[in-house]
């Protein structure tokens, strides 16, 4: 069993990544790096398509955790580069379906390689072998932490 002082640490790692990840989410859109036509705040959107498939705009917005807006501005700029389509959704006419293009698929094809190579880059100096611990040991973590309940946001007193 680890000590609260471990575990302390722990989150505290958790935490920089956390805000590493957003950090990156959160960066001015403008035009994609790299060869890839897609930028990674919209990447996001390609994925959850690519993995759940053909959703609703709120639903997207919901999964990425981000305003509806938001997502609508993410979408148009992907349905302009062809990456995506809407149409009307027949349960509802008055709501719209997004689903990915093939030259969607291939784009986040090409996003996903272009971001392990430069994370294999930026781990250059790491062998195969120390890394497949680490995945490992993270993906053991994350599955023992998914036992732990949501904080519980307290109510101020007074």
């Amino acid at each position: 069993m680890i000590s609260t002082s471990t575990a302390a640490d722990l989150i505290e790692v958790m935490r920089d990544v956390v805000a590493l990840s957003r950090a990156a989410r959160q960066a001015p859109e403008g035009e994609p790096g790299g060869p890839c036509a897609v930028h990674h705040a919209q990447a996001g959107v390609l994925v959850l398509l690519h993995e759940e498939g053909e959703q609703r705009l709120g639903r997207l917005a919901g999964s990425l955790e981000l305003d509806a807006s938001v997502i609508s501005r993410r979408v148009a700029v992907l349905e302009e580069s062809g990456l995506v389509v809407r149409r009307p959704d027949p349960a509802d006419r008055r709501a719209q379906l997004v689903a990915l293009t093939d030259e969607g698929a291939e784009a986040l094809r090409c996003y996903r390689t272009a971001r392990a190579e430069e994370v294999a880059a930026a781990l250059a100096e790491r062998e195969d072998a120390d890394v497949a611990v680490l995945v490992a040991g993270l993906r053991g973590l994350l599955s023992d932490l998914s036992r732990v309940p949501a904080p519980r946001h307290r109510t101020p007193v007074g």
